[in-house]
Protein backbone atom coordinates (compact mmCIF):
# COMPACT_ATOMS: atom_id res chain seq x y z
CA UNK A 1 0.00 0.00 0.00
CA UNK A 2 1.57 3.51 -1.04
CA UNK A 3 0.34 7.16 -0.04
CA UNK A 4 0.77 10.03 -2.30
CA UNK A 5 0.97 13.90 -0.88
CA UNK A 6 -0.23 16.18 -2.89
CA UNK A 7 1.21 19.56 -2.39
CA UNK A 8 -0.07 22.59 -2.80
CA UNK A 9 2.76 23.66 -5.10
CA UNK A 10 5.05 21.47 -6.51
CA UNK A 11 5.01 18.13 -7.64
CA UNK A 12 3.57 14.98 -6.14
CA UNK A 13 5.48 12.26 -4.31
CA UNK A 14 4.80 8.69 -3.05
CA UNK A 15 5.80 6.96 -0.32
CA UNK A 16 4.78 3.32 0.56
CA UNK A 17 3.20 2.30 3.85
CA UNK A 18 6.60 1.01 5.65
CA UNK A 19 7.98 4.42 5.23
CA UNK A 20 4.79 6.65 6.16
CA UNK A 21 3.71 4.57 9.25
CA UNK A 22 6.58 5.60 11.36
CA UNK A 23 7.23 9.33 10.07
CA UNK A 24 3.94 9.97 11.03
CA UNK A 25 4.63 8.19 14.57
CA UNK A 26 7.24 10.60 14.66
CA UNK A 27 5.12 13.64 14.10
CA UNK A 28 2.59 12.03 16.40
CA UNK A 29 5.60 11.52 19.36
CA UNK A 30 6.66 15.37 18.40
CA UNK A 31 2.72 16.62 19.60
CA UNK A 32 3.02 18.32 16.07
CA UNK A 33 0.24 16.22 15.31
CA UNK A 34 -3.03 14.80 16.85
CA UNK A 35 -4.57 11.18 16.94
CA UNK A 36 -7.14 11.83 14.89
CA UNK A 37 -4.21 13.58 12.24
CA UNK A 38 -2.25 10.32 12.42
CA UNK A 39 -5.42 8.31 11.66
CA UNK A 40 -6.48 10.27 8.70
CA UNK A 41 -3.01 10.45 7.34
CA UNK A 42 -2.44 6.80 7.82
CA UNK A 43 -5.50 6.09 6.21
CA UNK A 44 -7.09 6.40 2.21
CA UNK A 45 -9.67 8.63 1.49
CA UNK A 46 -10.04 10.61 5.17
CA UNK A 47 -9.11 13.80 4.69
CA UNK A 48 -5.82 14.17 6.09
CA UNK A 49 -4.28 17.50 5.63
CA UNK A 50 -1.11 20.02 6.74
CA UNK A 51 -1.31 23.45 5.76
CA UNK A 52 1.42 25.44 5.10
CA UNK A 53 2.99 26.50 8.92
CA UNK A 54 1.84 22.59 10.12
CA UNK A 55 4.24 21.31 6.81
CA UNK A 56 6.87 23.73 7.93
CA UNK A 57 6.65 22.42 11.15
CA UNK A 58 6.69 18.58 10.26
CA UNK A 59 9.93 19.65 7.95
CA UNK A 60 11.40 21.09 11.28
CA UNK A 61 10.45 17.99 13.74
CA UNK A 62 12.03 15.59 10.93
CA UNK A 63 15.23 17.73 10.16
CA UNK A 64 15.89 17.57 14.36
CA UNK A 65 15.68 13.89 13.94
CA UNK A 66 17.92 13.58 10.98
CA UNK A 67 20.24 15.35 12.72
CA UNK A 68 21.03 12.11 14.96
CA UNK A 69 21.08 10.05 12.23
CA UNK A 70 23.66 9.28 9.23
CA UNK A 71 22.78 8.48 5.46
CA UNK A 72 22.14 4.95 5.17
CA UNK A 73 20.71 4.49 8.90
CA UNK A 74 16.95 3.55 9.56
CA UNK A 75 14.43 5.35 12.35
CA UNK A 76 12.74 2.32 13.48
CA UNK A 77 9.11 2.04 14.75
CA UNK A 78 10.09 3.11 18.14
CA UNK A 79 11.68 6.13 16.93
CA UNK A 80 15.18 4.84 17.37
CA UNK A 81 18.00 4.47 15.01
CA UNK A 82 19.33 1.59 13.43
CA UNK A 83 22.54 1.23 11.51
CA UNK A 84 21.74 -2.61 9.84
CA UNK A 85 19.97 -3.13 6.61
CA UNK A 86 16.50 -3.82 7.02
CA UNK A 87 15.53 -7.83 7.64
CA UNK A 88 13.43 -9.30 4.70
CA UNK A 89 10.22 -10.53 5.99
CA UNK A 90 8.12 -13.19 4.53
CA UNK A 91 4.97 -13.57 5.08
CA UNK A 92 3.39 -17.63 4.15
CA UNK A 93 0.64 -18.94 5.20
CA UNK A 94 1.83 -20.61 8.15
CA UNK A 95 3.41 -17.73 9.87
CA UNK A 96 2.73 -16.57 13.23
CA UNK A 97 1.66 -12.57 13.72
CA UNK A 98 3.46 -12.94 16.92
CA UNK A 99 7.01 -14.30 15.23
CA UNK A 100 6.59 -10.86 13.10
CA UNK A 101 9.19 -7.37 14.72
CA UNK A 102 6.98 -4.88 14.59
CA UNK A 103 9.27 -2.86 15.06
CA UNK A 104 11.62 -4.02 12.42
CA UNK A 105 9.14 -4.26 9.82
CA UNK A 106 7.36 -0.77 10.10
CA UNK A 107 11.16 1.83 9.74
CA UNK A 108 12.08 4.18 7.73
CA UNK A 109 15.15 5.10 6.10
CA UNK A 110 17.28 8.04 6.25
CA UNK A 111 16.78 9.16 2.47
CA UNK A 112 12.80 9.23 2.97
CA UNK A 113 13.09 11.45 5.83
CA UNK A 114 15.37 13.68 4.00
CA UNK A 115 13.07 13.76 0.99
CA UNK A 116 10.14 13.90 3.09
CA UNK A 117 11.42 17.42 5.05
CA UNK A 118 12.89 18.95 1.91
CA UNK A 119 9.18 18.22 0.29
CA UNK A 120 7.14 19.52 3.54
CA UNK A 121 9.52 22.85 3.00
CA UNK A 122 8.42 23.39 -0.25
CA UNK A 123 4.96 22.27 -0.48
CA UNK A 124 2.66 25.19 0.81
CA UNK A 125 0.85 22.70 2.48
CA UNK A 126 -0.48 19.05 1.59
CA UNK A 127 -2.98 16.22 1.49
CA UNK A 128 -2.45 12.80 2.06
CA UNK A 129 -4.41 10.36 -0.68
Amino acid sequence: MSFILIPAAGEDIKVNSWNWRPTLDLLLAANVITKDDHERMGAHGCSGKADAEKASLFAHVVEQKLMTMNPGERMLANLSVAQVPKKLTVFEPNTNPQDIDVNELYSTTYEWLETFAKFCRNSGGFEVM
